[in-house]
């Protein structure tokens, strides 16, 4: 969070209230989800998918997503849409604030998600859905064991197969109100996988055939649900929101030559911001090299061999001093996106967890520094191009006595006090660099009690590689009744037994709590952005070509085509004047 964002005390009443209108809406509790099924010829689908891209842009939803059925003439829908909400009292705000501008002839079903299985990376642009309604002839409760034992199994196996790439189970809450009692949305990696559906079936079948829960169920299956329809659909790209508050892009020179770009392709960002750049400026060229990704971008700028890196991780030190050695200075790192609420991928922001039963609500950054760090004769101070910048300095020195390793340091008492804080985290260098430049001054020196892991696919296979996975260690903060973890909340929201702090970028707060909202305004204080960086001597003015496709970037236009992604927030109106600020 910026601290220029708002002068003095508009800022800090602007965020207060925020945090006062959030609160109840913090990601404390199990995510909560509602279809929207627009029927053949409904009123209200024409500007739902409007409504979407505005709900995700604020925040209003933690996850969106929509299918359009491929055959109208059998289609048992026209569109259907899938709303995830943290928890149930965001799902009361968004039924508040949003809800009445759905369209006439919609429908709106409140569900519960029975079974979910996704495949990352994947390009839904590619793949065919299949949507399957049905009415189900038993208890809640049995659908629920039936979800379990029948349907999660045959559906993972095709996916392990990568046939098919993801699936949704969801069950209506209100039966007699709802357009159908349950609903599967499979998707196919492509159209050749949606062909041999059919005998993917039947092989995930027979394989199953000698589990005796799964073969129970497929006995009495037909006691349990009747499909009602099977409709082919296509997912449905939101279209880009409005940001009508954000300055345009006016271009007032043509140019000409070429931009090297070396690093990340942020999830086809990238290339879609050099498109649009060429609609205005169509004799630039861009020549493009995304194999190194972020962790070889800086290292392209060093070397003279590109004039643009983009990243998706914050830069680390030991890629900045040799970019230093070589020129002088630091390389100039401009903001062009905050990272998504908890999407895989997509720069999500740590959530700072404890066990449920712990009675803390809140922490600083101050404070986490000392809970997760260690003593230190310096740290590392911001980016800003200027000559002192990204350099080593005492001013962030603290010694041993200002570490807090107990909780009565942070002002629990009873059987919490004199109780050692056991701290878990990511080491991965990404995520970690992220949270030691937010948190630490880019100080790599941990609590000596620090318990250090990584996502699944970073580990080795077997039990070694299992034992220091991220699903290990919230199952060791969910038993934990002293440790505390920062954690990915794609992860963190199935595990009930964890509680999600409030975070504040001061001592005294006003403490912010994760919410999609939070982030995509960026009053959350560990927000992750993606970047862009370049080589631009402080003395001197920047490459015209380069300033020219940073201001696209930087405009309304250059930020719809980011939000259009599906995988970043756009930056604020705020945030965007303090990088033009850069540019010049």
């Amino acid at each position: 969070m910026n601290p220029k964002s708002f002068p003095g005390t508009q800022r800090l009443l602007r965020i207060a209230a925020w945090a006062g209108l959030l609160a109840a809406c913090s990601a404390a509790a199990a995510p909560t989800h509602i279809v929207i099924t627009a029927p053949q010829g409904a009123a209200g689908a024409a500007g739902l998918p409007s409504l979407m891209s505005e709900w995700r842009q604020k925040g209003l939803v933690s996850d969106v997503f929509a299918v359009d059925s491929s055959d109208p003439s059998k289609a048992a829908f026209g569109t259907m849409t899938f709303l995830e909400f943290p928890n149930e009292d965001c799902l009361v705000r968004w039924e508040k604030v949003a809800k009445p501008a759905l369209g006439a002839g919609l429908v709106v079903t409140p569900v519960e998600q029975l079974a979910r299985g996704e495949t990352f990376p994947r390009d839904s642009t590619k793949a065919v859905f299949l949507v399957a309604a049905y009415d189900v002839l038993t208890t809640p409760e049995k659908y629920r064991q039936y979800a379990e034992g029948y349907v999660a199994p045959e559906m993972e196996l095709m996916r392990t197969d990568r046939v098919l790439i993801s699936y949704f189970l969801y069950a209506a809450l209100d039966r007699p109100s709802a357009p159908w009692h349950s609903v599967l949305v499979m998707e196919f990696r492509d159209r050749v996988a949606f062909t041999e559906r059919e005998a993917e079936m039947a092989s995930a079948r027979k394989a199953l055939s000698n589990d005796a829960v799964w073969k129970g169920w497929s006995d009495i299956k037909k006691s349990i649900r009747n499909e009602r329809s099977l409709t082919p659909a296509s997912w449905d790209l939101l279209p880009a929101p409005a940001l009508s508050e954000l300055p345009s892009y006016k271009p007032e020179k043509q140019y000409a030559g070429t931009i090297r770009v070396l690093g990340a392709f942020l999830k086809q960002a990238v290339v879609a911001l050099e498109e649009g750049f060429n609609h205005y400026q169509p004799d630039i060229q861009f020549a493009n090299n995304f194999t190194t990704s972020s962790e070889g971008s800086i290292g392209g700028l060093c070397t003279g061999v590109s004039d643009l890196a983009t990243a998706g991780d914050d830069a680390k030190i030991p890629d900045m001093m040799p970019f230093y050695n070589v020129y002088g200075h630091m390389p100039l790192e401009v903001s062009v996106a905050t990272g998504d609420y908890e999407k895989r991928g997509a720069l999500w922001p740590a959530a700072i967890v404890v066990n449920k039963d712990n009675p803390i609500a809140q922490v600083s950054l101050s404070q986490l520094d000392r809970i997760f760090g260690s003593e230190r004769t310096g740290g590392w101070s911001v980016i800003n191009n200027g000559p002192k910048d990204s350099l080593f300095s005492a001013e962030f020195a603290r010694g041993k006595e200002t570490n807090i390793r107990t909780w009565d340091q942070l002002g629990l008492t009873g059987e919490w006090a004199g109780k050692e804080i056991q701290t878990y985290g990511y080491i991965a260098p990404g995520f970690a660099v992220y949270f030691q430049r937010r948190v630490m001054h880019w100080s790599t020196k941990y609590n000596p009690n620090f318990r250090e892991f990584v996502e699944p696919k970073e580990s080795v296979a077997g039990p070694m590689g299992k034992a220091v996975s991220s699903d290990r260690m919230l199952d060791e903060i969910s038993a934990d009744r002293y440790g505390i973890g920062w954690v990915a909340m794609f992860h963190a929201k199935y595990y009930p037994n964890l509680k999600v702090l409030a975070v504040a970028a001061k001592d005294g707060g006003p403490f912010i709590p994760y919410t999609p909202e939070t982030v995509s305004n960026r009053t959350y204080p560990m927000v992750r952005d993606a970047y862009f960086y370049l080589n631009r001597d402080p003395g001197r003015p920047m490459d015209p070509r380069l300033k020219e496709f940073l201001e696209f970037v930087l405009s309304r236009e250059g930020q719809q085509i980011i939000a259009h992604t599906g995988f970043f927030y756009p930056l604020t109106q705020e945030a965007i004047a303090e990088q033009l600020k850069k540019l010049n």
